[in-house]
């Protein structure tokens, strides 16, 4: 389970109790609101909505408050676009008094707050829907007609202190123009007189056109309600009886209730909390023959959680409300609990925690803690993206009850990535794509038009991008089908010594991944930070964007352009040029191994600058720059032709040269030298092989300056292209792995996930055993070789030696292993009877080797492939028998 990160909405509150996600438009797609308050006592309350800074057109970067109504005690809320104007109306009770053993009998309002249309209006019109005394609960939806909007209402007792008697539940239904002064609601009593100490709701909302129905949390454990409009009449369903009467206790049954959803069924579990402000967590798991989205006919199994301990002397305990959220991205609801806290204090029973599904036929669920603040209510919502969910809460704090000491609002926001600083630079730690389910974006700097945003996309996963955005790949590729309908690729580099765009012209607006997922840095366009050509370093100015999620120190970062003469390592030179450096931005992955994915840094130089030839004889690392604005249009990078000693960096001579120019929103490819599998050659001192090369800006125009400005990406020493690959190598699929002379295939013993498992030959049996995924290695010319059945990868003990037997394993990051390979195809054209002939023969090499596979006594070996013998191996696709 992903970190969250709290982030204050609103401190220092008189009191707290009631919070709701609320989309301002009902066709909404931008982040909601939030509308939070708390009962008032004895002031009014203010029912406020908190204007969300991450919404598409935020004018402001914090939470403004808009008040909507002054009421007394108002309790439970909801909302609905009432008159249909695609704008979302508040619906909230009020008027019940100081407590349950104080009701105001001619109380129990339920009114609609009418949505003036901007978001910055307040005090909403207030309308009148209905009134019951002790109003509690209300929900929205089409109950009994699918025409107008109905409003179900539950009351939680009858008169004050009765807590046995039932209470009714009633449902209003909208009139036809419910926005004229006269209009009058519809009222039926559905239920008069079957349920007691009703404490909260969840909708089951249809999504076939049907109506909706109704799951409610009292002392009679819970129950589902529905309208049967075959037979024109209520219905109810018991599904559990919830917690045991225990002498002298007036609260038994449930007190919270959630509908889970578990893959393709809506209705997996139901979550609740047993009973009135109760002390343990439990779930209803469905049998497992049980048809998908039942609930009514379901046979419901109950499983107790969690006990949070003894009841206080009132018989009460912490819990005060439970909510269903996909809150990890898996496909499976958590159940989030809300823990309002307990004199004396207690850190268990105090704030949000989670239940995730792990085995449901035996009710199992993890356990995991996501905040420490006071939870009155959980309002789970795309707070700030619709890629991710985060939740917000607000504390518990009611006199006669409980008192949270210092009562506030909070969103708490998923963290997938996290950062800290380092000196002057920050390291985010990112997860790796294939270990998460849902993207993370975090933006960090405003520059030079583009703002910067670092973002994660798991495997097979679309990503929506703004227009004319640009992006850099740190790890794995996307796809996208262009506005020619071309497919585009990127990865962490292109072509050696080419360039491309950054640019992504996708046609739909959006990339995809594949298996690996990608993390890159997003670069979209920005109107805050000035119009190129740049002529003074003073319309550079970079702004810090780092989330307020993130720490203080983190957000009052400076990044300033340094000029390069004053950096320690400049030791003297570039005197008096314009040129400048910001620093920087670490990324790593986010577990034990800690690897570096790249560090970034920007340059800028100004008209006929060098950057200064150099060829990183000290630093072990690949380098590649990406141009956000080229100022004069003919900057670029520039590379020597001739060997090291060949070459005077002082005083290059144009001859020995050669250059490309890097557009604005392109990056170039690699220019270290390399070997003929991609690797890069290194020097004896274990640096990357480069030849001089320097960044040099363009010359003399009509502009006095005009500065480029780009970004250098520092990468570990990563595989590329080859520059000339001429032979052909097979497409990415599931294959058979055939030896041309034997028929025999290629498996893993018995299947066996284990690492170190061997690979074997066996006759064919047609078993999942013998398939293997042949899948490119992003941005290079070489493979990965997976079994499907065990999932493990081909895999050789580095470093190399032959006649070594090879093995499966499920642990890339082994350090004493590899799992990448060279597949060319051969010059062998002989194909056996049983083989269609136009299969190609191929030679499976290690990478950086010319150890190849080849057979020994029914193994796979890695033999020295001399010119004279290279094994062969047919690649037969999964259609195809053997």
């Amino acid at each position: 389970m992903q970190s969250f990160q709290p982030l204050a909405i609103q401190t220092s509150r008189a009191d707290g109790y009631f919070i709701e996600a609320f989309p301002f438009r009902s066709d909404e797609e931008s982040p909601p609101h939030v509308i939070a308050y708390g009962l008032g006592g004895a002031q009014v309350s203010v029912v406020t909505m908190f204007l969300n800074p991450f919404s598409d057109n935020a004018e402001a970067k914090d939470w403004d408050q808009v008040d909507l109504a002054r009421l007394r005690y108002p309790v439970g809320m909801t909302y609905a676009d009432i008159t249909g104007n695609g704008l979302n109306d508040v619906i909230i009770t009020d008027e019940y008094g100081p407590s349950m053993d104080d009701l105001w009998m001619d109380g129990g309002r339920i009114i609609w707050l009418q949505n003036p249309g901007n978001s910055k209006t307040g005090n909403w019109r207030q309308r009148f829907i209905g009134r019951s005394p002790s109003m509690h609960r209300v929900k929205a939806g089409h109950f009994t007609t699918r025409d107008r909007v109905q409003v179900a209402g539950f009351p939680i007792i009858v008169r004050a202190a009765d807590r046995t008697s039932p209470a009714p539940v009633v449902v209003y239904t909208a009139p036809e123009f419910p926005e004229n002064d006269n209009a009058v609601w519809e009222e039926d009593i559905a239920f008069p007189d079957s349920f007691r100490l009703v404490h909260d709701v969840d909708i089951v909302k249809s999504f076939d056109g049907g109506l909706d129905k109704i799951l409610i949390a009292g002392r009679e454990g819970v129950t589902l309600l529905w309208y049967d409009e075959a037979v024109k009449t209520w219905m109810s369903k018991n599904l559990g009886s919830g917690g045991s009467p225990s002498p002298g206790n007036p609260y038994w049954g449930s007190g919270c209730v959630a509908l889970g959803k578990v893959r393709l069924d809506t209705s997996g579990f139901i979550g609740t909390a047993e009973g009135f402000h109760g002390n343990r967590v439990a779930v209803y798991v469905k049998n497992k023959d049980d048809q998908v989205g039942e609930i009514a006919n379901a046979n419901w199994n109950r499983y107790v959680l969690h006990d949070f301990g003894d009841l206080n002397a009132r018989h009460e305990g912490y819990i005060h409300h439970v909510i269903c959220a996909d809150i990890d991205g898996d496909g499976d609801d958590e159940l989030l609990v809300a823990c309002m806290g307990s004199n004396p204090p207690s850190w268990e029973r105090t704030g949000v925690w989670c239940y995730k599904p792990v085995d449901l036929e035996t009710g199992k669920f993890a356990k995991f803690k996501l905040s420490d603040d006071s939870a009155a209510r959980i309002a789970v919502a795309n707070f700030r993206s619709s890629y991710r969910l985060d939740f917000a809460t607000i504390s518990y704090s009611v006199p006669g009850y409980f008192e949270s000491p210092s009562p506030s609002v909070i969103l708490h926001t998923s963290s997938f990535i996290t950062a800290s600083r380092l000196n002057e630079e920050v390291v985010f730690r990112v997860p790796r794509p294939t270990d998460t389910r849902l993207v993370d974006e975090v933006a960090f700097l405003d520059v030079a038009t583009r703002k910067l945003s670092l973002v994660v996309v798991p495997p097979w996963t679309q990503y929506c991008t703004s227009e004319d955005a640009g992006l850099k790949i740190l790890a794995g590729r996307v796809f996208w089908t262009d506005k020619n309908e071309t497919q585009q690729e990127r990865t962490q580099a292109t072509n050696p010594f080419g360039v491309i765009s950054t640019i992504v012209d996708a046609q739909d607006g959006h990339i995809f991944t594949q298996a690996e997922g990608a993390v890159f840095l997003l670069m979209t366009k920005s109107t805050t930070s000035g119009k190129p050509p740049y002529s003074d370093m003073a319309q550079l100015k970079a702004q810090n964007t780092i989330p307020p999620q993130f720490s203080s120190s983190l957000q009052h970062m400076d990044f300033p352009w340094v000029k390069v003469q004053d950096r320690p390592w400049a030791n003297g030179r570039f005197k008096d040029l314009e040129f400048y450096n910001l620093t920087g931005f670490h990324v790593r992955y986010a577990d034990d191994s800690d690897q570096t994915l790249c560090h970034m840094q920007l340059w800028t130089a100004g008209v006929g600058v060098s950057a200064g030839f150099h060829n990183h004889v000290g630093e072990p690392f690949c380098e590649i720059h990406a141009c956000i604005i080229n100022g004069t249009g003919k900057g670029g990078m520039h590379w020597a032709t001739v060997s090291d000693g060949e070459f005077n960096p002082s005083k290059p001579e144009s001859g020995k040269t050669d250059s490309v120019v890097v557009s604005d929103m392109y990056e170039h490819g690699p220019l270290w030298r390399t070997r003929k599998d991609g690797l890069p050659n290194f020097r004896d001192n274990g640096t990357v092989d480069y030849p001089w090369h320097a960044w040099i800006a363009g010359g003399k125009t009509q502009d006095p300056q005009a500065f480029d400005v780009w970004v250098a990406f520092e990468f570990p020493p990563l595989i590329s292209h080859t520059v000339q690959s001429e032979a052909k190598r097979p497409q990415d699929g599931t294959y058979r792995l055939v030896n041309t002379s034997t028929n025999i295939v290629a498996t893993i013993k018995d299947g066996d996930s284990t690492d170190g498992a061997p690979i074997v030959t066996q006759r064919s049996t047609g078993g999942e055993e013998e398939m293997w995924q042949v899948e490119t290695v992003p941005g290079t010319n070489l493979f990965t070789i997976t079994n499907s059945a065990s999932t493990s990868k081909a895999s050789a003990a580095w470093p190399p030696v032959a006649n070594q037997t090879l093995v499966g394993t499920r642990s890339p990051a082994l350090l004493n292993t590899t799992s990448l390979w060279t597949i060319v195809e051969t010059n062998n054209r002989f194909s056996p009877a049983y083989l269609p002939n136009y299969l190609p023969a191929y030679s499976i090499q290690l990478v950086g080797t010319s150890l190849a596979w080849a057979m020994d006594d029914k193994q796979v070996v890695l033999m020295e492939a001399s010119m004279d013998h290279v094994p062969h191996w047919r690649l037969v696709p999964r259609h195809l028998d053997v």
